[in-house]
């Protein structure tokens, strides 16, 4: 279930939800107003694919009627089903190390999206480096500590920028060792003074 609020004007009779499918208007609801005509609420309940798109509302004064709303769309996700997130060379990173992140799917789509952490309102989202037909690729240059943690990705089709993948599984990165310091070894003038001290202390 969502719900759309609409704000208009006091005094309004009644408010429409309107639906854009393929660039025609197409009236989903009509309601009485609350506040005193100050607004609507619309309820959708057990959404379906193709209620997925974008919205608008109006509201009526008699025979006339308010410009559109700004749109909103509603987009509906676990509709194709999940990439699989994977990353190269390991998810155990070392300090600025480069990493690449493969979002594939067995689908044909052209738009992936990686995320740092859960998805949430307005988050934003980490653009592809390429795109084939069944495959993101998301580089980083280097990994720093405020890059580690949990990454999944979700895809869609231009076509219909609506309808979502499921969320793909979860990757997390996390700081592995940095790598070890090659053994020192002594220096010759060192070795000299070693072997002269054995010596002296043989004789």
């Amino acid at each position: 279930m969502v719900m759309y609020l609409c704000v208009g004007s006091y005094g309004s009779q009644k408010y429409r939800l309107i639906q854009e499918i393929h660039g025609r208007l197409h009236t989903v609801k009509r309601v009485d107003p609350l506040w005193d005509g100050r607004g609507a609420m619309f309820n959708l309940t057990n959404l379906v694919p193709e209620q997925a798109g974008p919205y608008v509302c109006i509201y009526e004064f008699g025979r006339l009627y308010s410009k559109n709303s700004d749109k909103i769309p509603l987009i509906i996700r676990d509709i194709l089903e999940s990439p699989f997130l994977w990353v190269f060379p390991s998810s155990s990173a070392v300090p600025r190390q480069a990493m690449y992140f493969h979002c594939n799917s067995t689908l044909s789509l052209d738009k992936y999206y990686l995320y740092h952490g859960a998805i949430e309102a307005n988050k934003p989202f980490i653009e592809p480096l390429n795109v084939s037909e069944h495959e993101g690729l998301f580089f980083f240059r280097e990994i720093h500590r405020h890059q580690l943690g949990q990454y999944l990705c979700v895809a869609y089709h231009s076509r219909n920028p609506y309808h979502l993948s499921s969320l793909s599984n979860k990757v997390l990165i996390t700081a592995g060792a940095p790598p070890s310091a090659p053994p020192v070894r002594p220096r010759l003038i060192h070795v000299a003074l070693i072997v002269a001290a054995l010596g002296w202390l043989l004789a």
